[in-house]
């Protein structure tokens, strides 16, 4: 099972992001070192772009366009209240 979210703004020049609809943390590099390869490492920090739904499934996550539909094993985040 893997849980779509919407990629919120980037934080703290792009060090956070979290979900805008749930608050989960979609990437915190706020406590440790980020690891860039060496041939982007003038590319800045990789970020979710914003509005973007992403997919978790256990340690991956990718975008998914806002547009396309969910795949059977795809359950959207619930809002926080």
């Amino acid at each position: 099972m893997t849980t779509v979210h919407v990629a919120g703004p980037p934080q703290m020049g792009g060090l956070y992001q979290e979900c805008a609809r749930c608050s989960y943390v979609l990437q915190d590099y706020t406590g440790g070192a980020i690891m860039i390869p060496e041939d982007q490492a003038d590319t800045g920090i990789p970020t979710f772009p914003e509005g973007w739904r992403i997919v978790i499934s256990g340690n991956a996550a990718w975008a998914k366009a806002e547009d396309a539909e969910l795949c059977e094993h795809e359950t959207e985040c619930r809002p926080t209240s």
